[in-house]
């Protein structure tokens, strides 16, 4: 960034007449320096927070705005919680909305699972669903829904404030047009997740919960940079007795190292 020290003007790049008042050799650059803050400097705002079933991980509630990863291992129950976070959520609030992005699952089978652990999703048009695994779409769509400028037979958030939960189930299966490697490659997971961050952090209306795989060796699949772009890391294991537990790996908002476990037999046939 340049400034022209006759007409006090900006421009971004250096040429030797400045492009507003055409004075000769008149621009030096601008060092541009961080904010310093005090303490003193710094509001703190109150944090809203969603009342889930798993509360007890969260540290009272998944923080509004937050992004979290709930890992496990196959057949665990990851999208079985998360029709349960969901229903939760919307149960207790007015003016939200919950995407549930499916890019393993056809809809047939996700209202087939929703009607058996949460049937009072069925009725509800805040609970939206699509199946899609290219991130260009997805990111579309999400932006979409919160602009209200979907096709008139969809159910679009209404203008204003209202926020939007998103689940996405898995990262691993989303693939960008813009990558040349398989879907659940390092650079497909942090394309996937700096697209959902961004969301965030344009609009301030996104709270999203993803879905990611584990390895044989029980740990998250993918490269460890998913771990630390998050707010909340949670790993979902099944134990010897069938019984599953939550382990909270991560969470910036509340303690970690909180394991709780769920009923013999989880999740729920």
């Amino acid at each position: 960034m340049y400034i022209c020290k006759v007409c006090k003007r900006t421009q971004i790049s250096f040429t030797t007449k400045c492009i507003h008042c055409f004075s000769f050799l008149s621009l030096e650059k601008i060092h541009q320096t961080a904010n310093i803050l005090t303490l003193d400097q710094i509001e703190l705002k109150e944090i809203k927070k969603f009342k889930t079933p798993i509360d007890e991980n969260l540290g009272d509630g998944l923080p509004q705005g937050s992004m979290t990863i709930l890992a496990g291992i196959p057949g665990a129950g990851k999208s079985t919680l998360a029709l349960e976070i969901i229903s939760e959520i919307l149960s207790h609030e007015t003016d939200i909305h919950s995407l549930y992005i499916s890019s393993e699952e056809n809809p047939e089978l996700i209202k087939s699972r929703a009607l058996r652990i949460a049937p009072e999703l069925n009725h509800d048009d805040r609970f939206l669903i699509i199946c899609e695994t290219n991130l260009e779409i997805i990111k579309n769509t999400i932006k979409n829904i919160i602009t209200s400028t979907l096709p008139q037979s969809a159910k679009a958030i209404p203008s204003g404030n209202a926020h939007l939960f998103i689940v996405l189930d898995s990262i691993n299966a989303v693939k960008s047009n813009t990558s040349k490697s398989h879907p659940g490659s390092p650079s497909n997971i942090i394309k996937t997740l700096n697209t959902l961050q961004n969301i965030r952090n344009q609009t301030n209306r996104t709270t999203t919960l993803i879905i990611a795989h584990a390895n044989k060796q029980r740990t998250i699949a993918g490269p460890l940079t998913l771990q630390h772009m998050v707010d909340i890391v949670l790993f979902f294991n099944i134990e010897k007795d069938n019984s599953r537990t939550l382990t909270t790996l991560k969470n910036r908002f509340g303690p970690s190292g909180v394991k709780t476990t769920l009923i013999p037999g989880y999740p729920p046939s």
